[in-house]
């Protein structure tokens, strides 16, 4: 498989990416092709001569978007960015893959402008696995790909959710919860009543109305929402993750009996806050798009790109967008 890296998008680039990259290279055999900045690329890949051997490519370019940089003026002034020529790698079908941890906004105008949408697919959405109590991952969308959404949105944002839940977990049809502030049907906004008509009269597998604190019970094997809610949610629950766990910190370290009780949790609570980790999941598929294009946290570390490599090589192999294709058909 070959996997095109946005070598220049993320706060850690190029260092943590390409770090991640090799990583993911050795262990999967896949071919990574790094674009970006040729020199800063190669400077970087010097220190990965010696050791375990991996197939790499360089596709240099001249421009870097960068978080402040509007979709819009992208699309028509980065034309030699290393996100708009590591798409178009996927479009010319050079690469099967494209990864970056660059500007999400950026990457889905890209993605939608160079790529294509699915026939049949009125915005593309973006789909992420969530920690749960059962210790199994639910899937949400829409994680922030579309703010702005009208009931027909959701409805489809459900269904490439469970075609992504069924190919990850092979859940023959996996449940959706819309989530909302109650369980009845006439609860919510008028665009959630109307999404809950319409995944109740469509949707096998529809539950019905599910609230935060069910989500993380593990209710539904698909939560689905519009965009703008679904972006409040997963930030909240990641900043409310750290919150939590900086003050158990300050907690335990402010007298002995908390260094103790501390030191002897230390195991346990390693464990709860890996399962809370970002990174540990990698990327997240744009799920509508007519190739695969996996975004990453602007945060992302070595491990995170890795995962996400690991993401982009199953759903390629899984052939999920020909799944996808086959909703509309």
């Amino acid at each position: 498989m070959r996997v095109a890296v946005d070598a220049m998008g993320g706060d850690y680039a190029p260092h943590e990416i390409i770090k991640g990259a090799v990583e993911a290279a050795r262990e999967f055999g896949a071919t990574v092709v790094f674009v970006g900045d040729e020199a800063a690329i190669n400077l970087e890949l010097s220190q990965y001569r010696q050791g375990q051997p991996f197939l790499y490519e360089v596709v240099p370019t001249t421009q870097v978007i960068t978080f402040h940089d509007h979709p819009s003026e992208v699309l028509r002034t980065r034309k030699d960015s290393s996100l708009y020529r590591a798409i178009q790698l996927v479009a010319e079908k050079k690469c099967e893959a494209i990864v970056s941890a660059g500007s999400t906004g950026a990457q889905m105008a890209i993605s939608l402008f160079v790529l294509g949408r699915i026939r049949g697919v009125l915005r593309p959405g973006l789909i992420t696995p969530v920690p749960s109590v059962t210790g199994e991952p639910f899937y949400f969308i829409d994680v922030g790909a579309v703010a702005d959404c009208v009931p027909e949105n959701i409805l489809q944002f459900a269904r490439m959710g469970q075609v992504y839940c069924r190919l990850v977990t092979g859940k023959e049809t996996p449940t959706v919860g819309l989530l909302n502030i109650g369980e009845e049907a006439e609860k919510g906004s008028r665009q959630v009543i109307e999404a809950h008509k319409l995944l109740a009269a469509r949707t096998p597998g529809f539950i019905g109305n599910v609230e935060p604190k069910e989500a993380f019970r593990h209710v539904a094997d698909v939560v689905v929402s519009d965009g703008f809610t679904g972006n409040i949610f997963i930030k909240t629950m990641e900043s409310t993750a750290e919150t939590l766990f900086d003050l158990m910190k300050t907690a335990l370290g402010s007298s002995i009996k908390g260094k103790v009780g501390g030191a002897l949790a230390h195991s346990n609570l390693r464990l709860v806050k890996q399962k809370l980790d970002y990174s540990q999941y990698g990327g997240v598929p744009l799920l509508g798009v007519k190739g695969i294009s996996v975004v990453c946290h602007g945060r992302s570390d070595a491990t995170a790109i890795y995962h996400a490599i690991r993401v982009a090589r199953n759903v390629s192999d899984e052939g999920l967008v020909t799944k996808l294709e086959a909703l509309w058909k």
